[in-house]
């Protein structure tokens, strides 16, 4: 089980190229377990809507409204979140990503910013992972 940060989104909705998008098809297929909450959904929204992310993107707003519907509907939905973790990371939105996790069990948070979740890796037993890693893994044959 996977958590998604808000930034694999975008990356994968920015270009195709890189490994964030692959990530976010297999997942959107359902190939991947990955956890949300309803916080998480509400980021995933709010940055996906603004105005940058829609001229930067290659997709057009409906494809990306499409985008956040099958996010949510593939994903195993953590509500609510029943234990909120004190604020231990330097953006309070990785801690909505941590707290996720935590709920989710996740075996992993897949990130550009690995460094940011480094105070939690070790406190709450989640590795914290690059999308290159995740599609090494994948294309290994690993779907936890």
């Amino acid at each position: 089980m996977y958590v998604l940060d808000t930034n694999i989104l975008v990356a994968a909705l920015w270009s195709r190229s890189g490994a964030s998008y692959p990530i976010v098809q297999s997942a959107l297929k359902g190939e991947i377990p990955y956890a949300v909450s309803v916080a998480l959904v509400l980021e995933y929204e709010a940055v996906l809507n603004r105005a940058a992310m829609r001229e930067a993107s290659w997709a057009s707003k409906e494809e990306l409204d499409q985008v956040l519907d099958a996010v949510v509907g593939q994903a195993r939905r953590i509500m609510p979140i029943r234990t909120r973790l004190r604020p231990m990371l330097s953006d309070p939105a990785d801690d909505m990503v941590l707290e996720c996790a935590v709920q989710a069990g996740a075996d992993a948070i897949v990130t550009m910013n690995v460094r940011d979740f480094l105070p939690a890796r070790e406190l709450y037993r989640v590795d914290v992972i690059k999308p290159g890693e995740l599609f090494l893994r994948l294309e290994g044959g690993e779907t936890k």
